[in-house]
C-alpha cells in the first residue's frame, strides 16, 4: 500500500454515513472499488469545506466490501460529529496526515464568521438557483474572495468581487430582490490546517511555491492579520486537482471557515 499517490480527485459521488463503532461507512449512491473510485489505502475525507457546510475530518480506507460499503483504520482523524447523508471526497493524501493530530485540531476551533460592517444593496433580482448577486461594490470596499453572503439560512462563500457583482462557490437558496439588504460574513479568528494537492503554484496572498502535497495552515496572529503557513509534505508535480465529488473544479483555496 503506497504511503500516497498523485490524485487528489478521485471519483466519489454519492453521499456516505459512518457507524463510529464499527467503523463501517456505508454509501447511497457510490461505487467504492470500481474503476477511478475510492480504493483500499486511499484517503475519505467528510463533509465539504466552506460556505457554512460542515467538515468531519480524514480516515484512511483499509477495506471495500462492495461498492457501498468501505472500512476505515480509525476515527482519531474526525471530528467525532455523526456522519449521516454527508458529501465526501476520496483522495491519495500523504496518509500520515491524517494521524497528525496538528491536522484534526483544526476541526474543533475552526475561524468564526463575523459580520461586516459592508451592508450592499441588491442592484438586480437574483433567483433561486443563480451564483451571482448583483450590486454596486465601490473602489476600495473591503469585501473579498473569501468572504460569505448570508442567504437561506447559510454563508455562501464569494469566489470573486467586482465593481457590480460578487460571484459565489455555490447557488443561492433564498431568491434575492432588488434593493434586498445583502449581508456579508469574513472568518476573522480559530485555528485551521489542512493537506492540500497543488497541481500548479499560485500568485495570491496564499502562494504556493511547490507543487505537490502541501499543508496549509490560516490562524489569526496576535496583531488581528490572517497568516498563513506553508508545508511542503511531498514534493511531486502532476498530481490530479481537476474535480471533486461534486463535480467542482478543485482550486488551492482562500482560507476556509
Amino acid at each position: 500500500m503506497a504511503l500516497w499517490g498523485n490524485n487528489d480527485a478521485v471519483g466519489s459521488g454519492g453521499t456516505v454515513s459512518l457507524d463510529y463503532t464499527t467503523l463501517v461507512v456505508t454509501g447511497t449512491g457510490t461505487t467504492f472499488g470500481q474503476t477511478g473510485a475510492a480504493q483500499e489505502g486511499d484517503v475519505i475525507r467528510f463533509g465539504t469545506r466552506g460556505g457554512g457546510s460542515q467538515y468531519f475530518g480524514d480516515a484512511v480506507i483499509v477495506s471495500i466490501a462492495g461498492t457501498q460499503s468501505l472500512t476505515i483504520d480509525s476515527t482519531a482523524g474526525l471530528s467525532g460529529a455523526v456522519i449521516s447523508g454527508a458529501q465526501f471526497k476520496v483522495s491519495q493524501l500523504p496518509k500520515f496526515t491524517v494521524l497528525d493530530s496538528s491536522y484534526s485540531a483544526g476541526l474543533t476551533t475552526d475561524a468564526v464568521n463575523v459580520n461586516l460592517p459592508f451592508v450592499g444593496t441588491a442592484s438586480t433580482n437574483s433567483p433561486v438557483g443563480f451564483a451571482t448577486a448583483f450590486l454596486s461594490v465601490p473602489s476600495g470596499t473591503d469585501l473579498l474572495a473569501g468572504d460569505f453572503l448570508v442567504n437561506g439560512g447559510s454563508d455562501i462563500r464569494i469566489t470573486n468581487v467586482s465593481s457590480t457583482q460578487v460571484t459565489l462557490g455555490s447557488t443561492i437558496s433564498a431568491g434575492i430582490a432588488t434593493g434586498n439588504s445583502l449581508v456579508f460574513k469574513r472568518a476573522m479568528g480559530g485555528y485551521d490546517k489542512l493537506a492540500y494537492g497543488i497541481s500548479t503554484d499560485t500568485s495570491s496572498s496564499y502562494h504556493v511555491t511547490h507543487e505537490g502535497w502541501v499543508g496549509v495552515t490560516t490562524y489569526m496572529g496576535a496583531e488581528g492579520e490572517l497568516r498563513v503557513k506553508k508545508e511542503v509534505l511531498v514534493a511531486m508535480s502532476g498530481i490530479n486537482t481537476a474535480t471533486d465529488g461534486l463535480g467542482e473544479a478543485i482550486i488551492y483555496p482562500t482560507p476556509e471557515g
